[in-house]
């Protein structure tokens, strides 16, 4: 990474000292696909399987069929994966970040046995991940993914930690108000990546991160006297799309490169009219660009990750391929990260 002065508009950029290779991703996705059919069977919302798929992009998500499956058990299937894929076994991992927007006290709690919100922790008993830091990242949802690998990456060199795991896990459907019609873009699941600590001067790797917080907007989302999830949707897709390419424009520019240079796009999988709105406006080829939505829904910090993971796993993202994600969550804090994978 590069350390020349940031615009205000692009701060939030973190310098790891050295740089940090992913070297292993998986996800898990509970229960059978949930049908747009299950919401034709809510008559008061007045929609079908045609208007979901027009306004959204969703044919179908997940949810979890049991009260045991919660955030830190999805995670737990997640790391399971992404430590197969790495090569590595728990007692490898120096650093576990968590993050996830859906738990609540009570109501939708991280975990079977224990009413606290993060994931971090339970994990580490769970998995056996005794080595290991543990913290949770908060407060960016769909951008969780983005933030707590460049806080993982940076973090490692402070601590002089080889290996980092970045946990992501969403459990929606109990905080989900399905009096509203915004509930038919969510689903549940997890996603974990293995990022380690390399060489410098080998150009792979973590190779930039942008970030931007715009607090104005941070009653787009709110938890009402119910527990449940307020979106307003308008205000999303007014504003998120612009900040989504701003992010974009921003470290591409400062790393000498054109939408050309880049492989692949992932952007955050939260409506697929709001892609491809984010698409015209970077100019991207739709073959350039990779989505799950359709087949996964809106899954916020898992979205990314887990795309990414059925596409390595699929063949599709090679080894030395160069990605750029891009993401935005709650309030909004945006942000775009490039990285050469593995």
């Amino acid at each position: 990474m590069t350390t020349q002065t940031v615009p205000a508009a692009n701060r939030g950029r973190l310098a790891a000292a050295t740089p940090s290779r992913l070297i292993g991703i998986g996800h898990y996705f509970p229960g059978e696909p949930v049908t747009n059919a299950y919401f034709e069977g809510l008559e008061h919302l007045g929609i079908d399987d045609a208007w979901i798929r027009e306004h959204t992009g969703i044919r179908s998500r997940h949810w979890p069929e049991r009260d045991d499956e919660r955030a830190v058990e999805m995670g737990a299937r997640a790391v399971e994966a992404a430590l197969a894929d790495a090569g590595l076994t728990a007692p490898d991992i120096d650093l576990v970040i968590g993050t996830t927007s859906t738990t609540r006290p009570r109501v939708n709690p991280s975990s079977a046995t224990n009413r606290y919100m993060d994931i971090s922790l339970p994990l580490q008993k769970q998995l056996g991940l005794h080595n290991a830091v543990c913290f949770d990242v908060g407060a960016v949802a769909c951008a969780g993914f983005l933030y707590s690998s460049v806080v993982a990456c940076s973090l490692m060199a402070a601590l002089g930690a080889r290996n980092a795991l970045v946990v992501c896990a969403e459990n929606p459907k109990p905080i989900l108000n399905f009096d509203y019609r915004y509930s038919v873009l969510f689903g549940a699941g997890g996603a974990a990546a293995v990022w380690q600590r390399g060489e410098e001067g080998t150009g792979s790797g973590l190779l930039d991160a942008v970030f931007n917080s715009d607090g104005r907007y941070f009653d787009a989302f709110d938890i009402d006297d119910d527990d449940k999830m307020i979106m307003k949707g308008k205000q999303v897709g007014d504003v998120g799309p612009k900040m989504l390419a701003d992010a974009a424009r921003a470290v591409l520019a400062r790393n000498g490169l054109t939408k050309d240079d880049i492989d692949w796009f992932i952007p955050h999988q939260g409506n697929l009219n709001m892609i491809r709105q984010v698409c015209a406006d970077l100019e991207l080829p739709e073959k350039q660009v990779l989505v799950n939505i359709e087949h996964r829904g809106n899954t916020s910090s898992v979205s990314i990750p887990s795309c990414l993971s059925e596409q390595i796993a699929a063949g599709t993202v090679k080894p030395g391929d160069l990605v750029l994600s891009i993401g935005i969550g709650r309030g909004f804090n945006s942000g775009a990260m490039l990285f050469r994978y593995r």
